[in-house]
């Protein structure tokens, strides 16, 4: 079986951290501007240079495993692995190899610090980055409202930068301005409470800031398609929240902050509602949740409240190339793919029926409501959901294509609008089919 991805940031954001191709213009836009001068910063081109900056080094790449730099993007990694996503023991949760401080000895994986000196690789190099934009723009001579359509998408970043370190880390130090390398510029590690006060204000700043600029979708199309908007924010804030409310954080469980938690992501919706996002297709599912399909081409999409943007540039000098790869990832090898990505039993098993609720053999959530539909594990294809069928492929599957693989040999027998997705193995003679030993050790088709 093969897997496509689906992101969901939260209830709140109603969707995907989506991954869609989009404007070349706009990311070629997002040119290295973080050696620049002053000046620069009293110009618009030179200010929204370093913002696109900001945008560079703070969104994920779908061909990046974890690190100081990236969460997940849906790759097989240590975060997918400690979920029912993929199967298989990640570097959390292998009890035969526990985590240690200890370089060389199965060390705790670096989500903090990555190459020192450097302003991407490093979580507080990217924050150095974005306070000196701060500070760039709110010293310049653009107009108050230029200023605010900037600083909006800056302090979102900031904030998310934090919440990054946060959720790994609990309380951090606090970074507000460009700092001197020197001793006296030490800054001592802040509580988790003060944290997350700082990130919320932040992230309602940003919001603020924004909401004349995309509070009515201004932003969900054109130029401007891709950047956050206010409705980023608070979406954000919300699931910001509910981490501080969880026992994670909230150990006496205090009741307040699950309120609090509940308000921001209520008037979230409210935010993303009047700015036009929504389920997308939610009046038209289209036949067999083809409707559903749709939110992953759909461009825009108004399920995209938090996304990144990709084109199709080769090698160049700059180097402007931000490709997806997902599309070939999940593809088949034999579609001249990447082979697809294989999810655990578990995840198939827990798959909704048609009647939208979870098998009654499923273990994995107690509370919600079992289906009576009989579900086997030897034909998990048969009464799923709809969109079973849109977010796995198993043999007999349709798998349309652009091109023809049939140039590369035999073993891409079928050409793009008409394959389907069958494993093959051939053998030498009728004779052998029950003889294990006896087929081609190539598989075919």
């Amino acid at each position: 079986m093969k897997r496509k991805n689906i992101f969901r940031i939260s209830v709140a954001f109603w969707a995907m951290t989506a991954f869609t191709s989009c404007s070349d213009q706009f990311m070629q836009d997002k040119q290295n501007f973080d050696s620049t001068t002053a000046d620069a910063y009293n110009y618009w081109s030179g200010a929204l240079g370093r913002v696109a900056d900001v945008y560079r080094v703070c969104l994920p790449d779908p061909k990046a495993t974890p690190s100081s730099m990236y969460n997940s993007t849906g790759l097989a990694d240590d975060q997918s692995k400690s979920t029912e996503e993929y199967s298989g023991f990640s570097a959390f949760v292998d009890p035969l190899k526990p985590l240690t401080y200890q370089t060389g000895n199965n060390p705790v994986p670096d989500y903090f610090e990555g190459t020192k000196g450097d302003p991407i690789t490093s979580a507080y190099g990217r924050i150095r980055n974005i306070n000196d934009v701060i500070a760039g723009i709110e010293g310049s001579t653009l107009s108050q409202e230029e200023k605010n359509e900037l600083l909006g998408q800056v302090y979102f970043f900031r904030a998310w930068c934090y919440y990054n370190l946060v959720k790994w880390y609990g309380g951090v130090p606090i970074i507000t301005e460009v700092q001197e390398p020197v001793e006296s510029s030490v800054v001592p590690r802040s509580s988790a409470k003060d944290c997350f006060k700082f990130i919320c204000d932040d992230l309602e700043r940003a919001e603020t800031l924004l909401a004349p600029f995309t509070g009515a979708g201004q932003w969900m199309s054109g130029d401007n398609y891709g950047r956050v908007a206010s409705g980023t924010a608070v979406a954000l804030l919300g699931r910001v929240r509910v981490l501080y409310a969880s026992p994670l954080f909230n150990r006496s469980n205090d009741l307040s902050r699950w309120t609090q938690a509940y308000n921001d992501i209520k008037r979230s919706i409210d935010v993303l509602t009047a700015a036009g996002y929504g389920l997308a297709n939610e009046s038209n599912p289209g036949v067999n949740a083809s409707g559903w399909a749709n939110l992953f081409t759909e461009v825009p999409s108004q399920e995209a409240v938090f996304v990144t943007l990709h084109n199709t540039l080769t090698e160049g000098v700059p180097d402007y190339r931000k490709n997806n790869t997902w599309e070939n990832g999940i593809r088949p090898y034999n579609a001249r793919g990447g082979g697809g990505k294989t999810p655990s039993a578990m995840l198939v098993d827990m798959f909704p029926m048609s009647d939208g609720k979870i098998p009654a053999t499923c273990e994995t959530y107690n509370t919600l409501t079992k289906s009576d539909i009989p579900y086997y594990r030897e034909f998990p294809f048969v009464d799923r959901d709809p969109r079973f069928y849109r977010t796995f492929a198993f043999p007999g599957v349709r798998w349309s294509f652009v091109g023809n693989p049939t140039t590369q040999g035999n073993r891409y027998p079928h050409n793009g609008p008409d394959y389907e997705l069958w494993n093959y193995t051939w053998y030498t003679d009728a004779a052998y089919v029950d003889d294990i030993e006896a087929n081609s050790s190539v598989t075919y088709g």
